[in-house]
């Protein structure tokens, strides 16, 4: 009996061991992984009833194992859902499976999709019913898509809001968002309201208030025989006047702090007359007849603009490899407007391209194109698509910085690192300075809460210089010989036409003179000069492809596809602008409005 006891006891030690040794490698198994909601977009749609149909993508990024994803939605201000409907949208296309559960006006969806260590997009669909209200004098959408039960933070959020008819004036529409300070909503051309907010927190809300004509929502029977225009338009107004008083108060803060900011930025000014201030050329010239050097018009922007590398250099850049028969041209006829399609030549040797240029062939060719040729359009239709627009930036941020790799070989700025350290040590007395005037408040038994402002001016702008002073990177004498050489060759560009007693090169000289003269910013000017130079020598500008493709009928710039190139760019990078009554940034009031909720995983 007594054995058996003692079997018994070593049993249940060894079963408890079991578990404990169980339940901590389950603890770190859960501790290790993690998700990130990157990316969130909506598209909203209210109807003339008063319902909304509800597009939801959230973009996830998984590190470890899960088996799906968690999405709370609130409503109250609703009655409820009319359906909901879940499916994996990227990398596969297929409707899951979820549960759902309803607790204090919160309905939890718990949607069922394993995933490991992966990036996957998700599909929420769904309609609420009478969200919107029609009161006597105006109809108002108020409705929360997250709020303080959101535990999940969210990288980037865009909320597009289509009205039941586009028809209706920016003057008609009055819109608002609730939430973060840095959030933006601007009404677009289409008549769609569109919210954004930047890295949003946890238990942050996003709110969206709209008011609009009546006649739009025809069929509600969400009615509230009330005049409520002035009531809302007077509680937003002490909600955006709050939001001013916040920023007159930092406003008092900086003030308290201007010394120190006065002597930071004196501090930045003598780091520059010392350490940064350029040499003089070794050569002073007004003009250079010949290319100064062989290098792509990337790496020559990067040399010549203080905003470095931009969308005319990769215009100049596929210009570049058409010259030098990498690429082929062609103009494609559509009515008024035109296209242009690029080809890449099979036979040519690519070994020669720099890492730069095979990366934009690559990214334009194979990313956007079919992996022979790729037009203006389908570059366009790629940039504007908001599934790849940020694929898009991505890859413009990625042959940025591959141009830069190329520019550092070249050796035009030095590595000097003295402004740094004269930065530091002055910023670490500052620093000692402010903890010698605390001392002496604590001594005195001063109130201290004056010394927060100086502590932040220390910190931000003493942080500036020292990253000023890491970034000085004076341009050796190499860098600024060739610099003048360069602002010299593009003078004579601009010039050569008056020039008598000089010869004009081939048209072969020209083409590679021009792809210059794009990122030079001159290329007009010069096309328009150099037509009558080479006329007067029976020579037309039709004679090269690549000069065709580049002038339009007049002898001119080709500006329609110069501009429709520069609009690729300009539409992947647009902000939302904004103006007071119909857009602007959040207020920090609100949270009156229905809905609600967050999204997670499990």
């Amino acid at each position: 009996m007594e054995v058996f006891k003692i079997k018994t006891k070593k049993l249940i030690g060894f079963a408890l061991l079991i578990i404990i040794l169980f339940s901590f490698a389950t603890f770190i198994s859960c501790a290790e992984r993690s998700f990130k909601i990157t990316d969130y977009q909506a598209q909203v749609k209210i109807l003339e009833n008063g319902d909304i149909q509800v597009s939801e993508i959230f973009e996830y990024d998984f590190d470890g194992d899960f088996n799906g994803i968690i999405r709370t939605i609130g409503i109250r201000g609703s009655d409820g859902f009319e359906y909901f409907k879940a499916s994996e949208y990227f990398p596969e296309d297929k409707e899951l499976e979820y549960t759902q559960s309803l607790a204090a006006d919160m309905v939890t969806y718990k949607i069922y999709d394993k995933s490991s260590s992966e990036r996957k997009l998700f599909l929420l669909e769904y309609q609420l019913k009478n969200v919107a209200t029609l009161y006597n004098d105006t109809a108002e959408f108020y409705w929360k898509f997250f709020d303080e039960s959101n535990t999940s933070p969210i990288g980037h959020i865009k909320i597009e809001i289509e009205l039941p008819s586009a028809e209706v004036s920016a003057e008609e529409l009055k819109v608002f968002g609730h939430g973060q300070l840095d959030g933006k909503v601007s009404i677009r051309e289409d008549g769609k309201i569109v919210y954004e907010v930047f890295k949003l927190s946890s238990r942050e809300m996003v709110e969206a208030r709209i008011l609009f004509p009546t006649s739009m929502i025809p069929h509600s029977t969400k009615i509230i025989n009330q005049n409520k225009f002035a009531e809302i338009m007077k509680e937003e107004l002490a909600w955006a006047r709050k939001a001013d008083r916040e920023m007159y108060f930092n406003i008092i803060g900086f003030l308290l702090a201007l010394l120190v900011v006065l002597f930071n930025i004196f501090l930045a000014i003598r780091l520059y007359f010392k350490y940064d201030k350029e040499l003089k050329p070794e050569v002073e010239m007004d003009y250079y007849r010949e290319l100064p050097q062989d290098i792509t018009p990337a790496v020559l922007s990067k040399l010549m603009s203080i905003q470095g590398v931009g969308s005319k250099d990769i215009m100049a850049t596929l210009m570049d490899l058409v010259r030098k028969k990498y690429l082929k041209i062609e103009e494609i006829p559509k009515g008024r407007k035109k296209d242009y399609r690029f080809t890449l030549i099979e036979e040519s040797d690519t070994s020669n391209l720099k890492e730069h240029e095979s990366y934009l062939t690559h990214w334009l060719f194979y990313s956007i194109g079919n992996g022979a040729s790729v037009t203006l359009k389908e570059i366009k239709d790629y940039a504007k698509a908001s599934r790849t627009q940020s694929s898009f930036r991505s890859n413009y941020n990625k042959w940025v910085k591959k141009v830069g790799e190329e520019f550092k070989k070249y050796n035009y700025f030095g590595e000097s690192k003295e402004g740094l350290k004269t930065a530091v040590k002055v910023i670490l007395m500052e620093y000692a300075g402010v903890f010698l005037l605390f001392a002496l408040g604590a001594l005195l038994k001063m109130q201290l809460f004056m010394i927060i402002p100086l502590v932040f001016a220390v910190s931000f702008t003493g942080f500036g210089v020292i990253i000023y002073g890491a970034l000085i990177r004076k341009k050796t004498q190499i860098g600024v010989n060739e610099y003048t050489k360069w602002r010299a060759f593009k003078q004579f560009l601009l010039h050569f036409s008056n020039m008598k007693d000089y010869e004009i090169p081939s048209i072969i000289v020209w083409e590679h003179y021009l792809v210059y003269a794009i990122s030079l910013g001159v290329a007009d000017k010069v096309i328009s000069k150099l037509k009558l130079a080479l006329s007067s020598q029976d020579i037309s500008l039709r004679n090269s492809t690549y000069l065709y493709c580049m002038t339009d009928r007049s002898g001119r710039l080709n500006n329609s596809m110069f501009k429709s190139f520069d609009k690729v760019f300009t539409s992947a990078f647009a902000s939302a602008t904004a103006s007071t009554g119909s857009g602007g940034g959040f207020s920090s009031g609100g949270g009156g409005g229905g809905g609600g909720g967050g999204a997670g995983a499990f």
